[in-house]
C-alpha cells in the first residue's frame, strides 16, 4: 500500500519537478537550477524552487542549458528555434534543434529568448501608475493616471497604453485622454507589419473625440540588451468630433519612432521616448502629433518614480479658439507586474 502511494505521489510531483531542469552558470562560477521564463531588455527572468522568480543580468551569465524548445532572437533580427546548449563553450549559446548548421552564438548577441510552451500570462508585461502635483504660486493642480501593457509571442507583439491628465487652475478644469493599441506581425530582419488604433480626447485642443485606425510597416533599427529603437510608417483614417459640434474624417500618413534605453544595475533606470506624427493628406498642410517621454527610476523592487513629459500638437485645430499644443510635465509612481 505504501509503495502504491509513493508511486502515485511521484507521478503527481514528477511533472512539477521536471519543469525546473534548466541550468545557469554565472561568470563567478555559481550554478543555478531553475526554469527559463524569458530574456528581454538585458535580463533573464528565471524561476527557481528555493528563491522564487529572480532576474539575472545577461552580462553576468557564462552558460545556459535547457532541454525545452525556445525562440532565440539576436541583434541582427534573425530568429532561431531549438533547445539551449553550452557545447560551444563559455559565453556562447548553441541551439541544437535549429534546422541547418548554426555556429554557436555569442551570448551578448542574444537579445531575446521566449519559451515556446510558455503560458500566455507569462508573456504579459503590465505597468500601472499615477501622479499628483500642486503649485501654490499658480494654484494649479494636476492629476495623472497611466497604464502600459505588452504581450510578446513568437511572431507577434500586441501592446496597449492609456494616459489621462487632468489640470485644475482654480477656475477651469481640462482633461486629456489617449488610448493607443498596436499589433505587430514580426518578420525577418527585424521588420514588422503593424495595425494601429487610437482614441483621443483633449479639452485644450477643443477635441471631444478622435478615432484613428491605420496600418503600415516598421523596423527595429537598433535592438540590443541596452537599447531599442524602431521607426514605422503607414496610412490611417481619422474621424474627429470637435467641441463646436462639427465632425470631419481625414486620410493621414502615420509616422512613429520609439527609443528605449535600459540600465539594469541597481537601481534600475529606464528612458522611453515615443512619438507619433500624423501629416494630413486630405487637409494639406495640417500636421498633428502625440508624444510621451518618461524617465523611470526604481527605488523599491518593481516600484518606480517616474518623470514624464507628454503632450499633443495640432497645427490646424477645428476651432479658432482652441490651442495648438497641450503638454504636461508630471511626476508619479508606477508598479511593474
Amino acid at each position: 500500500m505504501t509503495a502504491a502511494i509513493l508511486a502515485l505521489a511521484s507521478l503527481v510531483a514528477g511533472p512539477a519537478l521536471a519543469d525546473k531542469t534548466d541550468i545557469v552558470v554565472l561568470r563567478n562560477g555559481d550554478r543555478i537550477t531553475g526554469e527559463v521564463k524569458s530574456l528581454d531588455r538585458g535580463q533573464l527572468r528565471y524561476s527557481t524552487d528555493s528563491m522564487g522568480t529572480i532576474y539575472i543580468e545577461w552580462k553576468d551569465i557564462d552558460t545556459l542549458v535547457s532541454k525545452e524548445f525556445h525562440r532565440v532572437q539576436v541583434k541582427s533580427g534573425r530568429r532561431f528555434f531549438g533547445t539551449l546548449s553550452d557545447k560551444g563553450g563559455p559565453e556562447t549559446l548553441e541551439i541544437p534543434g535549429q534546422r541547418g548548421a548554426v555556429e554557436p552564438l555569442p551570448l551578448m548577441d542574444v537579445v531575446r529568448i521566449t519559451p515556446l510552451e510558455q503560458g500566455w500570462k507569462d508573456r504579459i508585461d503590465l505597468t500601472v501608475g499615477g501622479g499628483y502635483g500642486y503649485s501654490k504660486a499658480s494654484d494649479v493642480t494636476t492629476f495623472s493616471v497611466y497604464a502600459d501593457t505588452m504581450y510578446t509571442a513568437e511572431t507577434r507583439v500586441v501592446s496597449a497604453s492609456f494616459r489621462s491628465d487632468t489640470t485644475d487652475d482654480g477656475d477651469d478644469t481640462s482633461t486629456r485622454n489617449l488610448l493607443t493599441g498596436q499589433y505587430q506581425a514580426l518578420r525577418e530582419n527585424r521588420k514588422y507589419r503593424f495595425l494601429l488604433g487610437q482614441a483621443e480626447q483633449n479639452d485644450e485642443l477643443d477635441l471631444d473625440l478622435r478615432l484613428l485606425t491605420g496600418a503600415g510597416l516598421g523596423k527595429y533599427y537598433l535592438q540590443n540588451n541596452r537599447r531599442k529603437w524602431l521607426a514605422a510608417g503607414g496610412l490611417g483614417v481619422a474621424h474627429e468630433e470637435s467641441g463646436d459640434g462639427t465632425a470631419d474624417t481625414d486620410l493621414e500618413a502615420i509616422f512613429q519612432t520609439r527609443y528605449d534605453s535600459f540600465l539594469f544595475d541597481t537601481p534600475k533606470l529606464d528612458l522611453t521616448a515615443n512619438v507619433y506624427v500624423f501629416p494630413s493628406i486630405t487637409n494639406a498642410g495640417r500636421v498633428r502629433s502625440n508624444y510621451n517621454v518618461t524617465l523611470s527610476k526604481e527605488f523599491v523592487e518593481d516600484l518606480f518614480l517616474d518623470l514624464t513629459l507628454s503632450g499633443a500638437y495640432d497645427s490646424d485645430p477645428s476651432s479658432e479658439d482652441a490651442a495648438k499644443s497641450d503638454y504636461t510635465i508630471s511626476t508619479g509612481l508606477s508598479y511593474e507586474f
